[in-house]
């Protein structure tokens, strides 16, 4: 699966500006069904998403607990519980689930 598309995507507007600390909870590496590893890094107040050894793509908010990439070609949803530790990730487009690793 590659990282970008050509689909425009939408961020809300309405949602509130993210801090780092926000953040923090998502970094992590997700182990998918076929093998691979989706690493998600944060650069100050922006998430990074990189499969396997891939480029680092840029995320932006779409939602509680949700983001996409610039173009919209994949929307990445993170699976946080109450506590906020985050359990896994959804990948849409095509939607694939993942499961934490560390």
């Amino acid at each position: 699966m590659m990282l970008g598309c050509c689909m425009a995507g939408a961020v809300g507007a309405a949602e509130k500006p993210l801090r780092e600390t926000d953040l923090q909870e998502f970094r992590g590496q997700y182990a998918l069904a076929d093998g691979r590893i989706l690493t998600v890094t944060q650069h100050r107040k922006k998430l990074f998403v990189q499969m396997n050894n891939g480029p680092e793509v840029e995320l932006e908010p779409a939602g509680k607990g949700a983001f996409m990439t610039r173009w919209g070609g994949l929307r990445v949803e993170f699976d946080q519980r109450d506590n906020g530790n985050v359990a896994g990730v959804r990948l849409s487009g095509p939607e694939q689930v993942a499961r934490r690793q560390d």
